[in-house]
């Protein structure tokens, strides 16, 4: 059948979108223009090479915004089977309190079902929420009252009485029949769900041994594997048996009676199955914009009508995503790392680019990370999963002076000594092409590749040949412009968690005697200088030169140059050759990090002696830099409580929290509206850049210090 899904990139619209590919269905997947999540929809098609081809065929990705929604008819031929309606504007608990958000959803909905109109759907399925109930103490079932407490269930219970009657007028002065179906959906989890939900914060947590806050947690709760869901919601869609008369189109979706439990006792389930590691507290945390509701719900109306009950258990559901969150080889050459690790980091921020919001930071916790050397290959790394955003390249400083005379003299010499005047240049992971600009300035034809859609579109407004895409699988095109002669890598690799499988897809998109210039930050930096603020979950690996250069002669290059650049970063020069040696040297040497343990407790106890003078003196404190390092030193020390708050020149982090230690991050001129006595420099490469800036906006009035290698010091 041929299905229209909005909210395509949401939780649930990759899954069913996922899910429908698997059964042959035709796939239309509206997203928001721009999406940051598209890469969810990138996801939704198997792996199994022998049907890719197929599914990437019936999969239509359509890029429209919620208001018009009315008007799919003019990008869809023809007619449509089932429309699936999942976009819902305002994630979040402060927006479910918004009534102009939500009201503003239930207009857009009303365009979607005109859209299903006219696209002559036979059955409009959308999904509803166990939030238009309210607060009940008894089995909900779809013939009670509803009394909803917040504005987002007020809205939910107001658009499916506002869509069933638009389809009985329909089907009563025009004869045109579309069954609406309303999906109550309870509480859903599993991969893919958001990385603050109770399920996914728990798990994260006991995993990497942390303290869990809640709430009382003393509530009857229920809940519902997304597969389940998914399954439910398909079979409900398709179910050849109509809806009798007496009927109203409404259907709980939600785990079996027997899931239905005390709150805690799922919580204890996780807390067991991680291994009992970490530590959980109760009544720590205010309830949701729903207030503390008891979920009882009453799945008998779609068991009798389709026949779906829940498959999974709880327990069969965390086993599984607790699977997918470990993982215990190498990334390098697959070799099962050793189960006792170098280095155990706890407190630290999840992520350096997916910064809370004022909502977000309530459940918002630090994690711990645990550093591994490969026995094998000898490449440090962490054993987590990567962050969710690692194909995209977010660059708050590309534009400074400093990364700009960089890149400037590692163009002229790379052109100059290889003779590349009138090559085709390719940057792998462009960004915003803050580097390609640069690039432009050479006799060389630049294009970039960018997986951000939003990031490459303002690439391409600013004149530059720019593709959305990314090195994938190995047989990826790059762009339409290949083969290409150079390809550009700056601080991207680290973030892989396949780099093998992205330097065979740069390789295969090269000509025969096609080169590369790489940069990754540098493990033998940080190890000198004993930053371990300098580690993150970002960088899911630690480059030496010796693992480096193993991994890309393993890979079919041969390293020319080698060069350490901006005191940090390793920089190297190489060539495709003919073949891979995949058995080279090994580099198992062992890693000392010794130093970096001395260093954790060392800049503890300078921050704590700092801040402690600065109270004493009745003198204030705030952070330049929200960078990974900001953000670590923040969540580690006493920065954490003593900061003000920490300044930003990147737009898009200011007005949010720093992950973990939750400072807030504002602009460089809010020292107007809220002067410090200190500003503490916290952007290694950029702190001479920054403490000018500072003297220049603020004269004299500020304290300049700066973080330098393992102590702080005074400019």
């Amino acid at each position: 059948m041929d299905l229209v899904v909005t909210g395509a990139t949401s939780f649930l619209g990759a899954a069913l979108i996922k899910e429908a590919l698997l059964r042959g269905h035709q796939v239309y997947a509206v997203a928001r223009p721009g999406s940051a999540n598209l890469a969810a929809l990138t996801a939704c098609v198997t792996k199994d090479e022998r049907c890719q081809k197929e599914q990437r065929e019936r999969l239509h990705i359509l890029e429209l915004e919620l208001g018009s929604l009315d008007k799919l008819s003019r990008m869809i031929p023809g007619s449509c089977d089932i429309f699936f309606h999942f976009g819902w504007d305002g994630s979040g608990s402060h927006n479910r309190t918004k009534t102009d958000v939500q009201q503003k959803n239930v207009e857009d909905g009303i365009k979607a079902l005109r859209g299903a109109r006219s696209l002559r759907c036979g059955r409009f399925v959308f999904s509803g929420s166990q939030a238009e109930y309210g607060i009940s103490r008894v089995a909900a079932r779809e013939d009670m009252a509803c009394h909803p407490v917040s504005e987002y269930g007020k809205a939910k219970v107001e658009f499916g009485k506002r869509a069933a009657e638009l389809c009985r007028r329909w089907a009563r002065e025009e004869g045109f029949s579309m069954e609406y179906l309303h999906a109550r959906i309870f509480s859903v989890y599993g991969p893919g769900d958001h990385p603050w939900s109770l399920v996914n914060t728990c798990l994260d947590t006991f995993l990497n041994d942390g303290p869990m806050e809640l709430g009382a947690c003393t509530q009857q709760w229920n809940y519902l594997y997304i597969e389940d869901l998914v399954n439910g919601l398909l079979a409900l869609a398709f179910s050849r048996e109509p809806e009798s008369a007496a009927d109203n189109g409404i259907y709980n979706l939600a785990g079996s009676k027997e899931a239905t439990r005390p709150l805690r006792e799922y919580v204890e389930t996780m807390y067991r199955l991680c291994g009992s590691r970490g530590s959980y507290v109760y009544g720590k945390l205010p309830p949701n914009a729903e207030g503390p509701a008891d979920l009882m719900p009453d799945i008998g109306k779609i068991k009798k009508r389709t026949g779906w009950t829940p498959q999974i258990s709880f327990e069969e559901g965390i086993r599984r995503m607790i699977e997918l969150k470990n993982r215990n080889n190498c990334i390098l050459c697959g070799q099962a790392l050793d189960k006792t690790e170098l280095m155990e980091l706890k407190g630290m921020p999840a992520s350096a680019q997916d910064i809370p919001d004022a909502d977000e930071i309530k459940g918002e916790q630090g994690i711990t990370l645990r550093l591994h050397q490969c026995a094998g290959c000898g490449l440090v790394q962490f054993d987590c999963q990567p962050v969710g955003y690692y194909r995209d390249v977010i660059r708050s400083g590309g534009y400074s002076t400093t990364m700009v005379d960089l890149r400037t003299g590692q163009y002229r010499r790379l052109i100059d000594t290889y003779h590349l005047e009138g090559k085709k240049f390719l940057e792998v992971g462009c960004g915003r092409g803050e580097f390609l600009k640069v690039l432009t300035g050479f006799p060389v034809k630049a294009y970039g590749v960018e997986h951000r859609e939003s990031l490459a579109e303002a690439a391409k407004e600013e004149g530059l040949q720019v593709v959305r895409g990314f090195a994938e699988t190995e047989d990826t095109v790059l762009g339409e412009w290949g083969p290409y002669d150079v390809f550009l890598s700056f601080n991207f690799l680290e973030h892989q968690p396949n780099p093998g499988v992205m330097l065979d897809c740069i390789r295969n998109n090269l000509t025969e005697d096609g080169m590369g210039l790489i940069t990754v930050p540098s493990l033998e930096y940080i190890l000198r200088y004993n930053g371990y603020y300098e580690l993150l979950r970002d960088h899911i690996a630690y480059y030496t030169f010796d693992t480096l250069r193993y991994l890309l002669e393993s890979r079919g290059f041969r390293v020319l140059e080698e060069e350490m650049v901006n005191r940090d970063t390793l920089s190297v020069i190489v060539k495709k050759c003919g073949g891979r040696d995949m058995a080279g040297q090994r580099p198992a040497s062992p890693v000392d990090v010794s130093g970096l343990k001395d260093s954790l407790g060392r800049i503890r106890q300078q921050m704590e002696e700092i801040c402690r003078q600065l109270n004493d003196q009745g003198r204030s404190l705030a952070v330049w830099g929200a960078s990974h390092q900001g953000f670590t030193l923040a969540a580690t020390t006493a920065l954490k409580d003593h900061a003000r708050y920490i300044i930003d020149s990147a737009p898009f982090k200011q007005g949010r929290f720093a992950p973990a230690s939750h400072l807030p991050i504002v602009a460089p001129d809010h020292w107007h509206e809220e002067p410090v006595d200190v500003i503490l420099i916290v952007a290694p490469g950029y702190t001479r850049e920054i403490a000018d800036s500072i003297r220049e906006r603020f004269g004299d009035k500020v304290k300049i210090m700066a973080m330098r290698s393992d102590k702080v010091e005074e400019l």
